[in-house]
């Protein structure tokens, strides 16, 4: 049997539009991050898309994602929460601003020294998780909604399987669809979809002033 795994990011956020490191430092989504999130949610709609679970990171944005998206699973409480969704951590960096000469992914071990995460600990924990939501019995269509780089890195692990070509950075509100090989245990993107005002940048809102610092200059 054929199962699938549907991937979604979460929404534009006042930390995102400030340019800066999330990490697990949290924010709010904007406007537009609603916006994007509710366009998700009429394309798993109209698609006629149905979960037999739905999997979340605890972090406050990914979940206003979902409530803006599918409202009617909050209400009914319809989903589950599970850490093995969590962002990867940037450590002293969370929550402050981009740098020129900050470093680009792939990041390797780089945020350790400042206690965060390395990528090869947010791949096997991410890993693990989508193949544990997709070994249930009856699970056959799964959505799990979580974070950026945590996406980036699980869709880089699974690089040489995929049957379209992805763009580097992952849209907000993107929904990566893999299909799942229960004998081999190996996960293939075979679809997404990007929302229009995740293409936009020219419509992304102001956000409030956040630090003002980098990872350069953490202490």
């Amino acid at each position: 049997m054929t199962k699938y795994l549907c991937y979604m990011r979460h929404g534009a956020t006042e930390l995102n539009v400030a340019d800066a490191w999330q990490g697990r430092a949290d924010s709010p989504l904007t406007e537009l991050g609603r916006r994007q999130a509710a366009e998700a949610g009429d394309h798993i709609r109209e698609s006629a898309l149905e979960f037999d679970h739905i999997y979340c990171s605890p972090r406050g944005r990914v979940v206003e994602t979902l409530q803006a998206a599918l409202p009617e699973i909050v209400a009914r409480g319809a989903f589950e929460f599970d850490l093995g969704l969590l962002e990867m951590s940037f450590g002293e960096a969370d929550g402050m601003l981009h740098a020129a000469d900050d470093p680009k992914s792939p990041y390797f071990n780089l945020f350790e020294k400042i206690g965060g995460d390395s990528e090869s600990r947010v791949e096997v924990r991410i890993c693990e998780a989508a193949e544990r939501f997709m070994a249930a019995d009856d699970a056959h269509d799964v959505l799990v909604v979580s974070h950026g780089t945590c996406g980036r890195i699980f869709r880089n692990h699974w690089a040489e399987n995929a049957r379209v070509e992805a763009p580097r950075h992952l849209a907000n509100c993107s929904l990566y669809t893999y299909e799942f090989d229960e004998a081999t245990r190996g996960f293939s993107l075979v679809d997404i979809f990007e929302p229009a005002s995740a293409t936009n940048p020219e419509d992304f809102i102001a956000a409030p002033t956040v630090r003002a610092r980098s990872p350069r200059n953490a202490q």
